[in-house]
């Protein structure tokens, strides 16, 4: 095989379910969030990060694994090896965390669009939507090319950011500081980036990605570097922006209360071009994710209820449908400041992880699942930290919704 051959095969292998998983969850939420926790709390977070990244990377893992060793879905092996009202509840669960998530990116989308042609985020979400269910119910090639294309501005954004990362010249002092933990000031946007870096339903997805990649036995070790990949990239753009914000948008006061605000992080390096790069990045990343995760919800609700686990499925296609709706609706008739609601939305979905986190973590450990790859003691600790951890902000979460 020549070079170019080798560079294609070599890109093939990066573009892999784990790429997918990264760009289902990269979207305004994370953007929105790392932006706003540097912007307010400078470095001081970026180890809830890090954190969050180990523990996503741990189940996307476990995952890959099930999805490799296994003909049938997530969702059919816990209605059998399990009970069948799991399978339920659990399907629910992730249909609920994507629903968060979607709200989000209706938000993305209408924020972008209207600081570009104005029109707020009562025109835009709509009009996505009813692009989105076009693509859904009618075709899915046009789709294809137009997330060629978002996602190529998403790439444009990141090589952006890293390079703005040196012109902005971040402390390497303050970095290395914030990457230990330490109390923050403001638990929300914690729970909030442990959300949007640590999608406990986007890592179980991983289990139908790899089966829809055709990996089995002999593609594990593939499937599990594929992951780590995947995991190392969404958490890096988080802790990059994070530091972008800090170096740039904290020195400087500004809050982060919309997309503009976000955007000048980017102008050391395009100056007045900051702000179009920035708003078409986040547009891409919201699109890249939008119908990703209303499809990611519908799947697991329809397989939940042994209805059908792919979008050919017209019980999936049903579902999907719903919770598109559903959040655009939502993001339409909530009032307040959007970029306020965007980071609640993406806490919120914090809520049904610890269910859907056990549930894997006993699959995991299932010999009849998992043969003689079951997880590694190392595994298991790490997977018990991480139940823990969602579960206290889970409980936060919940105290902040009720009081």
């Amino acid at each position: 095989m020549d070079k170019k051959g080798k560079g294609i095969s070599q890109l093939a292998f990066l573009l892999g379910p784990g790429v997918i998983t990264a760009a289902t969850v990269l979207g305004p939420g994370s953007i929105t969030v790392s932006s706003k926790s540097g912007a307010l709390m400078e470095y001081s977070v970026l180890w809830a990060v890090v954190i969050a990244g180990i523990f996503m990377a741990t189940f996307t893992r476990m995952a890959a694994r099930i999805g490799c060793l296994n003909d049938d879905s997530l969702l059919n092996i816990v209605r059998t090896k399990q009970h069948p009202v799991l399978a339920v509840v659990v399907g629910l669960s992730v249909f609920l965390i994507a629903g968060g998530f979607q709200t989000g990116n209706n938000i993305g989308v209408g924020l972008a669009m209207d600081a570009m042609f104005g029109g707020g985020i009562m025109l835009w979400a709509p009009v996505f939507t009813i692009i989105a269910l076009l693509f859904i119910w009618i075709s899915r090639d046009f789709y294809k090319l137009l997330e060629k294309v978002m996602m190529t501005l998403v790439v444009i954004m990141i090589v952006a950011f890293i390079a703005n990362v040196f012109m902005a010249g971040p402390s390497v002092g303050k970095i290395a500081l914030g990457l230990v933990p330490s109390q923050p000031k403001i638990w929300g946007l914690v729970i909030a980036i442990s959300a949007t870096s640590f999608s406990i339903a986007a890592a179980a997805y991983q289990a139908y990605l790899v089966q829809g990649k055709g990996w089995s036995a002999a593609f594990l070790k593939k499937a599990q570097r594929d992951a780590t990949i995947g995991i190392v990239i969404l958490c890096g753009l988080a802790a990059l922006i994070m530091i972008t914000s800090a170096a740039v948008l904290a020195p400087r006061g500004i809050g982060v209360k919309s997309a503009v605000d976000m955007a000048i992080q980017l102008e050391p390096l395009l100056g007045p071009l900051a702000k179009w790069l920035f708003l078409f990045g986040l547009l891409a990343a919201s699109f890249s994710s939008f119908i990703s995760n209303a499809v990611l919800g519908g799947m697991f609700l329809s397989d939940g209820f042994g209805l059908g686990k792919s979008l050919n499925d017209i019980s999936v296609k049903v579902f999907t449908t719903v919770l598109l709706l559903f959040s655009t609706t939502l993001a339409v008739i909530l009032k307040t400041n959007p970029i306020e609601v965007l980071v609640v939305a993406q806490a919120s979905t914090i809520l049904g992880g610890p269910l859907v986190a056990i549930v894997l973590l006993l699959l995991g450990n299932n010999k009849d699942v998992l043969q003689e790859h079951t997880n590694k003691p190392v595994t298991n600790v790490i997977a018990v930290l991480a139940i823990l951890w969602i579960s206290y902000l889970s409980y936060n979460q919940l105290m902040a919704f009720i009081g």
